[in-house]
């Protein structure tokens, strides 16, 4: 039976991290939750009925990306990209949201439901039930 040397040092998993340039480096969860719920908050907004979460998921995303931009100004913080990217689809998202308000019909989603649901009354077809 072949047996194989045991080295002295630590090796795997730990001697990687303790090699990482950068092991005090951590992304912003303000920067983070900001780009989720700008992203969440222009995915509803063609949707009329979902204004309303639209405008509160774009005003707490656009808060949170300031906050993330404030943040990722550190050098030790990542994030830089997600920041803006989240404050400019929560702008887009409030803009929408707005324009619905000063009386402009911004629910151009609306057209899409009837084929949405005919999808998805198709998948529902398909898939066996138990």
């Amino acid at each position: 039976m072949a047996t194989f040397p045991v080295s002295p040092e630590p090796e795997g998993i730990d001697a990687l991290f303790e090699s990482s340039p950068d092991p005090d480096v951590h992304t912003s969860a303000a920067a983070e939750t900001g780009f989720l719920l700008g992203l969440a908050a222009l995915l509803a907004a063609p949707f009329s009925v979902m204004h309303s979460f639209a405008l509160g998921s774009g005003v707490l995303g656009a808060l949170l990306a300031f906050r993330g931009l404030a943040a990722t100004s550190s050098a030790h913080v990542a994030g830089r990209a997600l920041a803006p990217f989240g404050l400019a689809m929560a702008g887009m998202a409030l803009l929408v949201v707005s324009v619905r308000y000063l009386g402009l019909d911004t629910a151009f989603g609306d057209e899409l439901l009837p084929t949405l649901q005919g999808w998805l009354e198709d998948l529902n077809t398909r898939v066996a039930r138990p």
